[in-house]
């Protein structure tokens, strides 16, 4: 008897390791497949309405689609006004993702700390961003604070409001300001020799050991400015990489994944849409560290302590 009952409370704890096991198999499966497809019922992306794609509803709808059709959930495209209404919108959690620029994501970032970057666009040229920096003639050897020098206007980030923070902080000295009122007004003052010098901005390549004067402002009027006198640069503030694709950290981290991934591999698998979503720049996408926005956030917040009206763009 002893023995019959050995072998039933054998067969009985088997009976109930089994059990467990396939409850073990069962939850395993389970949570496998509790992603974020049952957790996101639908993820709004925010745009603003002067970007390429949503100015069109036949692009538009097709950049829903992809997001939709790569992510397996339903997708809805938010038009916003301007940077300030996707900075609204994406720091209260009405829309999950958006394609910021530098600034407005480091607004967004100030406003709530509830933002991440997920990717940042690379340009054909394989810049990551760029640099504002103060360029004049050779043979001007002044101190920065007796130079004239040009700018375009107080809206441009590259050519006021980085080169003005500096100056503010101490690590740059004020020359004499000339405001020109556009890029192009700043390089025909500096052709007509109204200026010594002026504020731009340069790609900003990983790797790169000099910086071009061949490239002051991607390259665009290249001509004429190589025919005035030769340049040399003064100052450099630090890169300042493209405005990327962020994601509300409220959605969970394998949409994240599963919205990188993605980007990662449109440049081959649909080159047509990185062209709507990315026009500017052709070189597909990296990841950003976690501090490749602090500069522009400390802009923006001195900015904001300051009560600037300055329009984000």
């Amino acid at each position: 008897m002893v023995m019959i009952k050995r072998i039933v409370g054998l067969a009985g704890c088997l009976r109930a390791l089994g059990a467990a096991a396939i409850w073990a198999t069962v939850f395993c499966a389970a949570t496998a497949r509790a992603d974020y497809r049952e957790s996101v019922p639908i993820l709004r992306i925010g745009l603003v309405e002067t970007h390429v794609a949503a100015t069109d509803p036949v692009k538009l709808e097709a950049v829903r689609r992809a997001f939709a059709d790569a992510l397996s959930i339903p997708v809805e495209i938010i038009k916003l006004g301007s940077y300030t209404a996707l900075i609204d919108a994406h720091a209260s959690g009405r829309v999950g993702y958006a394609i910021h620029s530098a600034k407005s994501f480091a607004a967004t970032d100030a406003a709530c700390g509830c933002v991440r970057a997920l990717r940042s666009p690379v340009a054909a040229d394989g810049s990551t961003g760029f640099r504002s920096v103060l360029v004049a003639r050779e043979g001007v050897n002044r101190p920065v604070s007796e130079l004239r020098v040009g700018y375009s206007d107080e809206a441009s980030v590259s050519g006021w409001q980085i080169p003005r923070q500096a100056i503010r902080s101490g690590s740059l000295d004020q020359p004499v300001l000339v405001r020109a009122g556009s890029v192009s007004s700043v390089i025909e003052l500096y052709q007509s020799g109204q200026v010594d010098g002026f504020f731009a901005w340069l790609p900003d390549i990983p790797g790169d050991q000099g910086s071009d004067i061949a490239r002051l402002f991607g390259g665009w009027n290249q001509a004429g400015i190589s025919s005035a006198d030769p340049l040399r640069i003064l100052w450099s503030s630090q890169p300042i990489r493209y405005g990327p694709h962020a994601m509300h950290r409220s959605l969970p981290d394998d949409l994240g994944e599963a919205l990188g991934s993605f980007l990662d591999g449109m440049p081959n698998s649909a080159p047509g849409l990185l062209d709507l979503l990315e026009p500017a720049f052709a070189g597909g996408y990296i990841t950003p560290g976690p501090d490749d926005y602090r500069s522009v956030r400390g802009l923006v917040e001195a900015l904001s302590d300051q009560q600037s009206a300055i329009t984000l763009q």
